[in-house]
């Protein structure tokens, strides 16, 4: 499978939004989400040898430290596909089980196109290159019935507890994930498309896997917390959030610092 490139004016008007929202906003140590504020599933489907990830990386990274979105807590998990890895440079982020879930949200979303960059917003929206859209569809996200999701880190485990998911049409039941991400990961890419550049990245999901499924009610689960000592353990966060089984819409999540 080869991928679809995202477009040109797209990939111009998210590397714009990037540069002035670093403008706007003076590095800092860490993301803050905004008080109060609903927190949001932000995913991008991305990989090191694809010359027009690099401006929505960028676009993402800066909406993770920035947090520039009124009412929402952006959530940021960079994917990086391995489809791309036979056209000269082997991606050292990229996960084999990324390809299908980027597939499923194919089989469900509007553009039926499996590319990169692709940004989906909880599960159900698409960011085209329109900024501004995006961010109305962040803030319409947020607005939505949502499941209480808490978590807490117990040793070597995660405790996760996730409430009052909301009612779906059908019964469709919802996945609970859980995923591992690393901030202020990047690579000196020697070959392929990007051949000679320094690649910086968003949060990179390092782990995800599905530790549960709920249709009403409450899930409890102890997850075991497997991290790798290569990861820079004080840059890591994990995150849980609720997705429907059919309609892969995302409906709750929560993020800790894993440290």
């Amino acid at each position: 499978m080869r991928a679809l490139v995202a477009t040109v004016v797209g990939v111009i008007v998210l590397a714009l939004a990037a540069a002035k929202l670093h403008a706007a906003h003076p590095p800092s140590p860490a993301p803050a989400a905004p008080l109060g504020a609903t927190p949001v599933i932000v995913e991008l489907f991305s990989s090191e040898g694809c010359s027009s990830c690099p401006p929505a990386d960028a676009y993402l990274a800066e909406l993770d430290r920035a947090q520039p979105i009124d009412g929402v807590s952006v959530i940021a998990l960079e994917e990086h596909v391995d489809y791309w890895d036979d056209l000269g440079w082997r991606d050292p982020f990229a996960q084999a089980s990324f390809g299908p879930r980027q597939r499923q949200y194919a089989s469900v979303l509007t553009d039926h196109r499996v590319y990169t960059p692709e940004i989906v917003i909880d599960g159900h929206a698409t960011v085209d290159g329109d900024v501004h859209q995006a961010a109305r569809d962040m803030q319409a996200a947020r607005r939505e019935a949502r499941a209480h999701v808490t978590l807490e880190r117990k040793g070597n485990a995660v405790h996760v507890e996730v409430r009052d998911v909301p009612v779906a049409t059908g019964d469709d039941a919802a996945e609970v994930w859980l995923a591992i991400t690393e901030s202020g990961l990047s690579t000196r890419v020697e070959r392929g498309e990007n051949a000679g550049r320094l690649l910086t990245h968003a949060p990179v999901v390092r782990a995800l896997r599905e530790v549960g499924r709920v249709t009403q009610g409450t899930l409890v689960v102890d997850a075991p917390l497997e991290l790798d000592p290569s990861w820079n353990h004080t840059t890591l966060r994990v995150v849980a959030f609720v997705q429907r089984v059919r309609t892969r819409r995302i409906v709750g999540a929560s993020g800790i610092i894993a440290g």
